[in-house]
Parts: C-alpha cells; structure tokens; sequence
C-alpha cells in the first residue's frame, strides 16, 4: 500500500508508472504462485479503477512515542469520504465530528501524524506493472515479498521503494492482512510512511465486492521518536449527494445546456 504521510501530511496521488523492466511474474514460478499473483493484480486494478465513490466512519489515534511511551495524543473521528474526480482519480475528504471525545467545530487541530490513501492504492504493489520489481513466496495461506536486487535501477519500480512485505490470505485466496516496510531513505524522498499494516474485509458496493481498509496502522521513527498513527473504519457505503430543487426554480434536464 502507498501510504502518505498527511502533515503533517500529503494526500496521496496516483502515482504514474512507466513501462516496468518485465510483464508479470515468472513463468517458473509455482502454478499456485502464478494463479495468486494473477488474482491479486486483478483486484488491485478493480481497487484503482472501478472502485465508485463511498464513505466511512473513521475512528483514528495519532501518537508520538518517545522510548516507547506516549508523549502526545490526538483520538479524532469523522466521515471519511472516497470520491472518483478527475481522470478518475480517487480523493479522500475527512470530515471531523470529534476531537479528544468532544463535539469539533470545525477548523485545523494538531496532530502528531495523519495518513491517507490506503483504499484504491491499499494493493498498489500487486499491480501488474509493479509486481516486476518483487520476488513472491507463497506458503500456505502466507504470502511474502521483498525487493529484487537493484530494484531502484529497473524503471518503475523506484516509487514502490518497500524491502520487504507479507499478504495473509483467506481459504480462496482473498487477501485479509497485509504489512510492508520501506527503507527510511525512500520513505523520506517519496513521502511514504515507514512501516504499515492494513486489515482488508470485503464491502459489497453497488452490487461487486471490494476488499476494503477495515483498519490501518502506520508507523514513522524520526530523531530518537516515532510517530504512530492507527485508523478503523466502519459502516462504509457508495456515497450519494443528494439534490434539493428550491421553489420557483426549474430543474435541469438533460437536454438543456449546462451553464
């Protein structure tokens, strides 16, 4: 998953990738290997592409650690909402009801750390054009990978940037755990958080099922601390605006031109 680093933070994009140095995984991987890594990539493009628009309840913790102790602490909630725009691009809106257990008003507060993007890109590195630049072992329900050698130097697989990852996987293959760690140098350079886990659970939205963030957890060291960041989220729907027609005004039809 390209998790970013939100403040405190930067939303996350779509990244755009250039022609990978190879197409798919090996044919002299396993047929179980092969058949894993061909089903993931199809629900990672599902997640990027065909995701619609929806919204969640998101029940979030940002702490700095110090020595293992809490130092500062923020527990915030709210409507996340997920929403395709331009290109197709995904965007993540927070609306915050509750700061430390009271009502929010509205405005900024601090916080040690936010993340976003871990739903349309929360597969990102099993992405066709991605999966390239990993080596996969599978055993079991257990899916491991880590970076091939030399990894930065093969086009494409720079912004991945992770050393290494595990996928748990359910009885029919389906994804339901994952974490990956990405070397400091690269976190720094791209924005990225450190080290992630994300818990997936299938949503059914508008009819297709989607493996969904059920919850994220991030971690960030910097200078002797770290900053933590868990969120879980609930309740997640396809998200629909809702259009009031005032009085003595006529609704727009589809033959009229748009002004």
């Amino acid at each position: 998953m390209v998790l970013r680093v939100v403040a405190a933070v930067t939303v996350l994009a779509s990244v755009g990738m250039g022609r990978s140095w190879a197409q798919g995984p090996e044919q002299s991987e396993p047929a179980a290997l092969r058949a894993e890594l061909k089903k993931l990539a199809t629900t990672a493009q599902m997640l990027r592409d065909d995701l619609p628009s929806f919204t969640c309840q998101e029940t979030a913790k940002s702490q700095l650690l110090r020595k293992k102790k809490v130092k500062e602490q923020v527990q915030y909630s709210g409507e996340v909402r997920v929403e395709r725009v331009e290109q197709r691009r995904l965007m993540e809106q927070l609306q915050v009801t509750q700061v430390n257990g009271k009502p929010f008003a509205g405005g900024a507060f601090r916080a040690p750390m936010k993340v976003q993007g871990g739903f349309g890109e929360s597969l990102f590195f099993f992405l066709p054009e991605i999966q390239p630049c990993f080596d996969f072992t599978l055993t079991g329900g257990r899916l491991d990978f880590a970076t091939r050698p030399q990894m930065l130097e093969r086009p494409g697989c720079d912004v991945a940037g992770t050393r290494h990852g595990i996928a748990l996987l359910d009885a029919d293959g389906n994804i339901t755990h994952m974490e990956r760690e990405v070397p400091p140098e690269t976190a720094s350079q791209f924005h990225l958080v450190d080290f992630n886990t994300i818990d997936f659970v299938s949503t059914e939205l508008g009819g297709r099922a989607y493996p969904l963030s059920a919850k994220m957890t991030a971690d960030v060291p910097a200078d002797g601390e770290v900053k933590h960041f868990e969120a879980t989220y609930s309740g997640c729907h396809l998200y629909k605006a809702t259009v009031t027609i005032l009085p003595g005004v006529a609704p727009v039809t589809g033959d009229e031109p748009h002004r």
